[in-house]
This record gives C-alpha cells, structure tokens and sequence, in this order.
C-alpha cells in the first residue's frame, strides 16, 4: 500500500515553511508521494482576494523543481464551488484506488476548526490526519483539539492518537519556521526584500508576472 500525503492550502504565496513541513512530513511518516493542493475556493477565505488559482499553481511548480516526491495537483482546479476537502479526498480516493493510505496534512491553527469544515466527521473514516504545530497559535496543543474535537480518540503513543474503526491523528514534530503567507503579502505591500522566506524562482515569479508590484530582492531595487 502506498503512503500518500495531502497538503492543501491557499499557498498565496508558497513559502519555506510550507516546503518544510512538506519535507518533514515526508521523512517522518516515510511517504512514497506529496500532493501540494492549491485551493481553488476556498470556503472560509470567501471574503479575502486570493491571487488567481493558475499563479499559485506555477509558483508551486517552480517550488519543488528538483523534488520528484512532491507533485502539485490542480484537482480542486478542475471542480466548480467551494474547495471542500471531502470531496478532495473522495476524487484522490477515486483516482489513486483502494491501495493509497492518505495522510492529510493540516496546521494546528485550521485542525483546531475542524468542527466547522463540511462533513468533518467522515473525514477520519478517509485519512489520517497530520497536524503541524504552528507557533503562532497561542498554548492550544494538538492533544487538547483532540480531546475537544475527537472526544472517542486515545493517544496510542506519544505523538498519535487512535479510534477504533478511523484513521489516526499524528503530530509532527518539527522546528518552527516563523513565517506565513500573510507576513509575505504584508512585506510586499511595503516593498520589503522576501528572498529570506521564499524561494528566489517565486520571487522571479512575482516580479515577472507584477503580482506585487513592489516585490524586490536584497540589495536590488526594480
């Protein structure tokens, strides 16, 4: 059976803390593939202006050039509507076939909302959950959501917790890397360098394509 990890997300923009959660995901549980998973719409960003789905596309592309374990996959893209992740994981579970293990990777921040996602409940019957522990999210520990959420889960062992007849919920142990999305769209709306959070094709990217037209690197001005 094959190990797949799910890593969804707006990626607006993708950064190193994104690859590095990739990165430590894929070594720690030992994943044969990684699926970066723009969303195309997502449902509690509806009111927020999200860089066009194909440039965040390209700038995963150019992300994970060189890394064959990370696939980027536009199959939100492809659906109309909200990006729902039930409905992600029906059409992987339909494409990949019964011999994909799924593991979905999710930010303590979003797993601790988890009870207002579409369907939240079955979402365990389909993959394991892999929750990042992210510092800027207060004293709030994975075991607590857990306990909070999925009251009928046991920790098993430190780290993972269990429920008979669901998946597991891991938590992955890696060092914090202090930088979001929202941190690089403030630094370009001030003509800040970003080259120390993103990767310099990305950065390439958004010059190219005038995203943000203030984006620049240290010591070059445009």
């Amino acid at each position: 059976m094959k190990k797949i990890g799910l890593f969804g997300g707006t990626f607006d923009p993708v950064h190193h803390g994104h690859l590095a959660v990739g990165r430590a995901a894929l070594r720690q549980l030992g994943l044969d593939t990684l699926y970066l998973i723009p969303a195309s719409s997502p449902p509690h960003k509806s009111d927020q202006l999200i860089t066009p789905f194909f440039h965040r596309m390209a700038m995963l592309r150019l992300a994970v050039q060189g890394e064959p374990r990370f696939v980027v996959s536009d199959i939100e893209g492809q659906r109309s509507g909200p990006s729902y992740t039930i409905d992600t994981l029906s059409q992987f579970r339909q494409n990949l076939g019964p011999e994909a293990d799924f593991f979905f990777i999710i930010g303590l921040d979003a797993f601790a909302d988890i009870t207002t996602w579409k369907k939240y409940q079955e979402l365990l019957n389909r993959t394991s959950f892999v929750v990042i522990d992210r510092p800027s999210h207060g004293c709030r520990t994975v075991n607590e959501v857990v306990s909070k959420c999925f009251p009928a889960y046991e920790q098993e062992e430190k780290g993972i917790w269990g429920c008979e007849g669901s998946q597991r919920i891991y938590a992955l142990e890696m060092e914090p890397v202090p930088v979001s999305s929202s941190m690089i769209r403030d630094r370009l709306r001030r003509g800040e360098a970003i080259d120390d959070l993103i990767p310099a094709v990305v950065v390439d990217y958004l010059q190219c394509n005038r995203l943000f037209p203030a984006a620049k690197k240290k010591g070059r001005e445009n």
